[in-house]
């Protein structure tokens, strides 16, 4: 009987950990999709959901890639989005 008894509390902690895991797994996709939500919110709010996707990704990509060479480009960008962020106040 001791032997049922191990393999019985294995079981119950291979179950516990597997809803701890699927927990995790759940806090972690909502954290995702609150971080897209709020992304897609960034590009309505600069006014550029008037655009394609397309146009929308190939500007994002010249602005990141512009950003990593320069960094007054960076400082820039910051300012002009702090300033916008500050017009809702």
């Amino acid at each position: 009987m001791e032997t049922q008894q191990k393999i019985n509390k294995k079981t119950q902690t291979i179950a516990h950990l597997e809803r701890k895991l699927a927990i995790e797994k759940i806090k972690e996709r909502k954290k995702q999709t609150r971080r897209k939500i709020e992304l897609g919110g960034l590009g309505i709010k600069a006014e550029m959901d008037a655009f394609s996707k397309d146009i929308i990704l190939g500007a994002l990509i010249s602005v990141r890639k512009e950003i990593e060479k320069d960094n007054n480009v960076k400082s820039l960008f910051q300012s002009i989005g702090h300033s916008s962020f500050m017009e809702l106040v």
